[in-house]
């Protein structure tokens, strides 16, 4: 619904504009659902238009989450027997294509991450130029969960991170990234305190700007952020991700069966990573295969191809995969018992695993 989506102007620059658009569902964790996405898209292309404004600013409403990923409820529902792919198609069409937006929007985008971004909040956060996070936030891509594997852009953007190890872990295990993880590995740019929102906001009211100079532009956002990124009251967070490079190196290394075993006999240092290894145990086998299978294909290739590729295995998830059983143990039913199409990533067939990738869909939508 529109009223899931808000929209506010805020000076920039005296004379010039920052488009504000807040995710406005905090009892769902602001999670996206179409309307919202359609919504977005529609605002996105009239601020790209406007030459008054300068740059958007994405957010969430609440303290919890910037946007702890999509509405897959949703899709879930519209899956009914005989299985109907239509709606789940429009979805994931629509939310890739405003990914694909923001990634090549011609105006700086800066996400506020706080509190929770996962799944389709992730795909929103890294499609953006500025990606900033809190005391607060915890970055996950957790669709091993739900039979599906991560996407919105995840096959491309994690394939950015230095650390081909750390990409295959956060894909399946689900581990949230601490906000001082987060900027070390690259996926956040900035870190600051939470209440400073208001003051960087105001830091771009104030700045001086006599004519539109883009350059000038990404400047005083870039002063902005480095200024409140350097508070003395910014807590120290110990980096525990990046600290266990070398486990995680040793546990991701090899193919899907290799890292099964290593998980297997692994002893976990601390709760996160115990955390980490029980939800790639409890996930979906055939996830997995997929989630090693999808990163390693998009390795080298265009945004574009990997967002089209992303589009055709999504729908095949929900034709074919276990997304249904995932979304139903976990979020319908509730009783996080999955019956997978599998018990062990040893017994999935790797012929089975060619059947989601030998199916075409439609391409996303090119419209920005």
């Amino acid at each position: 619904m529109a009223s899931h989506i808000e929209y506010e102007i805020c000076p920039f620059a005296e004379n010039y504009k920052l488009g504000v658009i807040r995710l406005n569902q905090p009892s769902a964790l602001n999670a996206l659902s179409l309307d919202m996405v359609e919504a977005m898209l529609s605002q996105l292309e009239v601020w790209r238009m406007d030459q008054s404004v300068v740059a958007i600013w994405l957010e969430g409403a609440g303290d919890k989450a910037f946007c702890a990923g999509g509405n897959v409820i949703d899709v879930y529902n519209s899956l009914e027997a005989p299985i109907n792919t239509d709606f789940a198609q429009r979805y994931f069409e629509e939310e890739y294509a405003l990914d694909y937006a923001l990634h090549r929007f011609p105006k700086p985008v800066i996400c506020w991450g706080d509190g929770y971004v996962m799944g389709g909040g992730m795909g929103l956060m890294m499609a953006s130029r500025y990606r900033i996070v809190t005391p607060s936030s915890k970055l996950a891509m957790p669709e091993i969960s739900i039979g599906l594997y991560p996407d919105v852009g995840a096959s491309y953007f994690l394939n950015q991170l230095e650390d081909t190890a750390i990409a295959r872990f956060i894909a399946l295990t689900g581990y949230q990234v601490t906000a001082t993880d987060a900027c070390e590995i690259g996926l956040a740019t900035h870190y600051v305190m939470a209440q400073d929102r208001n003051n960087i906001i105001d830091f771009f009211a104030r700045a001086h700007m006599p004519e539109l100079d883009p350059k000038k532009v990404g400047s005083i956002i870039e002063q902005a952020l480095f200024t409140f990124s350097q508070s003395d009251e910014l807590p120290l967070l110990k980096p525990e991700l990046t600290a266990l490079q070398s486990t995680v190196s040793a546990l991701m290394s090899g193919s899907i069966d290799n890292i099964y075993a290593a998980m297997l006999s692994y002893l976990p240092e601390c709760s996160a990573m115990d955390k980490a290894k029980n939800t790639f145990l409890a996930g979906s086998p055939l996830s997995a295969h997929l989630i090693l299978e999808q990163l390693d294909w998009a390795k080298g290739k265009t945004l574009e191809s990997v967002f089209m590729h992303e589009l055709q295995l999504s729908v095949q998830c929900c034709l074919q995969g276990d997304f249904r059983e995932g979304v139903r143990a976990l979020l319908v039913d509730k009783d996080r018992l999955p019956k997978w199409q599998y018990a062990r990533i040893s017994d999935v067939p790797k012929d089975r695993i060619t059947t989601f990738f030998n199916t075409t869909t439609s391409s996303v939508s090119q419209d920005s």
